[in-house]
C-alpha cells in the first residue's frame, strides 16, 4: 500500500474520531429520553411504593455510558438489600442519591426499579433527577438535571394501640348497630301551615299561592346515620400535633369500614370536607392529613357554638383536640346537647367518652 493512501485512510479515520467524539459530546444527551413513574399517590409510613424508570436510546449510534440519578430528600428511604445500597446509593447529610449505570444500543430501551418508603408524614417531590452521558471516547461526560412535576403524599401513621381509641370504637359500635331516623327533605308527605318556627326554604311557593297563607312541605322521614369528625388544630407541640392527625385518620378508616357516612370539619387547613363514604372520600381526607401544617384559623369555642347552632345536626360527633381544657369540654358539652348525648372526645393526652 503506498505511503500517501495510507496516510489518507489514517487521517480520514482520525476525522471521522474527531466527528463523532464532537457529535457525542453535543448530542448524546439528545438522544436519551427518559419515563419516570411512580405506582402511587398515597402511601403511610414505612409502607413500600416502587419508583421506576424507562430509558430509550433514540439515536442511530450506541451509548456507552449513561448513568440516571435520583435525589431523594429526607424521610425517603430506600428498601433494597444492603449489597445494593451499596453498589448503587450515596448518602450525604440531607439527600440520598440513587444511581443506575446503563449502556444503550440504537433504539434500544432499559428499564430500572427502586422500592421506597416515606419514614414521617408530609409532601415529597420525585423527579429531581440527573442524567449523565459520556462521550464517544470515553474521556468525559456531561450532566444534565431533569423534573418530574410528580408529587407524592403521606398520610398520618394509624394508631397501633387498640386502648388509645377504644371509647371511640365502642361509640362506633353503637353507631353501627342502632339504627335512627332523620328527615329526609326529597320525602314530602303534605304541607302545612307556617309556625314561624320552620326555616324559610321549607316554605313551598305554589301551595302557597294556591291557599292565600304561607305553606311549609311536611317532610317524610329515613332511616339514616352520619358521623361529623371535628378536629381542633390548635398547635401544642409536634408530638400531640401528630397523635391527633393519627387519630383523625384512624377514626376516618373505622367509620369508612362501618360504611358510616361522615364529615371532616375542622378550624384549620384540613377545611372542610362534606359528608361521605368510600374509596375517593377517604382519599381526599388522607391526602389532606398528609399535606397538613396543623395550622388554626379560629378558636375552636367558636367553631363549636356554629356547629351546635347548626340545622342539619348529626346523629354523631367524634371530637379530636390536643388538649381537653375548660372551655373546649363546655363547647362538647354544648354539642353533646345537640346531638343527644352522642359525642366522642379524643384528645392527644386521653382518649374519653362523653356519650
Amino acid at each position: 500500500m503506498p505511503v500517501e493512501q495510507f496516510v489518507l485512510i489514517v487521517f480520514g479515520m482520525l476525522v471521522a474520531l474527531f466527528a463523532a467524539q464532537i457529535l457525542s459530546l453535543c448530542l448524546n444527551h439528545k438522544h436519551v429520553e427518559l419515563q419516570c413513574e411512580v405506582d402511587t399517590d398515597l402511601t403511610e409510613p414505612d409502607e413500600l411504593f416502587t419508583l421506576s424508570f424507562r430509558a430509550r436510546n433514540t439515536g442511530l449510534w450506541p451509548l456507552f455510558y449513561v448513568s440516571v440519578s435520583f435525589a431523594l430528600e429526607e424521610g425517603l428511604e430506600v428498601r433494597e438489600s444492603e449489597a445494593w445500597k451499596q453498589a448503587n446509593c450515596t448518602k450525604n447529610a440531607s439527600l440520598t442519591m440513587v444511581r443506575f449505570k446503563l449502556s444503550l444500543l440504537p433504539r434500544h430501551t432499559a428499564r430500572g426499579r427502586v422500592h421506597l418508603s416515606a419514614s414521617r408524614r408530609g409532601q415529597y417531590v420525585l423527579g429531581k433527577g440527573y442524567i449523565e452521558t459520556g462521550d464517544f471516547c470515553g474521556f468525559s461526560s456531561k450532566v444534565y438535571s431533569y423534573d418530574m412535576p410528580r408529587k407524592l403524599v403521606c398520610t398520618a401513621r394509624r394508631l397501633p394501640e387498640e386502648p388509645a381509641i377504644k371509647p371511640a370504637g365502642g361509640f362506633l359500635g353503637e353507631m353501627a348497630a342502632r339504627r335512627f331516623i332523620l328527615e329526609d327533605p326529597s320525602l314530602i308527605l303534605g304541607y302545612r301551615s307556617y309556625t314561624g318556627a320552620e326555616p324559610m326554604k321549607r316554605i313551598s311557593w305554589t301551595q302557597t299561592a294556591r291557599t292565600g297563607q304561607l305553606m311549609v312541605r311536611n317532610p317524610d322521614f329515613t332511616v339514616d346515620a352520619d358521623v361529623v369528625v371535628l378536629m381542633d388544630e390548635e398547635d401544642c407541640g409536634k408530638e400531640l400535633t401528630e397523635r391527633c392527625l393519627s387519630m383523625l385518620r384512624t377514626a376516618c378508616d373505622m367509620l369508612e369500614a362501618a360504611r358510616i357516612p361522615y364529615a371532616v370539619i375542622s378550624n384549620g387547613d384540613l377545611s372542610e370536607l362534606p359528608k361521605g363514604v368510600g374509596r375517593r372520600h377517604n382519599f381526599e381526607i388522607q391526602r389532606r392529613i398528609g399535606l397538613s401544617h396543623f395550622t388554626r384559623y379560629r378558636r375552636f369555642e367558636d367553631l363549636a357554638a356554629q356547629c351546635a347552632a347548626g340545622e342539619l345536626i348529626p346523629r354523631g360527633w367524634i371530637v379530636i383536640v390536643p388538649q381537653a381544657d375548660a372551655s373546649v369540654r363546655a363547647s362538647v358539652a354544648r354539642l353533646g346537647a345537640a346531638a343527644n348525648g352522642q359525642v366522642c372526645l379524643l384528645t392527644g393526652e386521653e382518649a374519653t367518652n362523653h356519650a
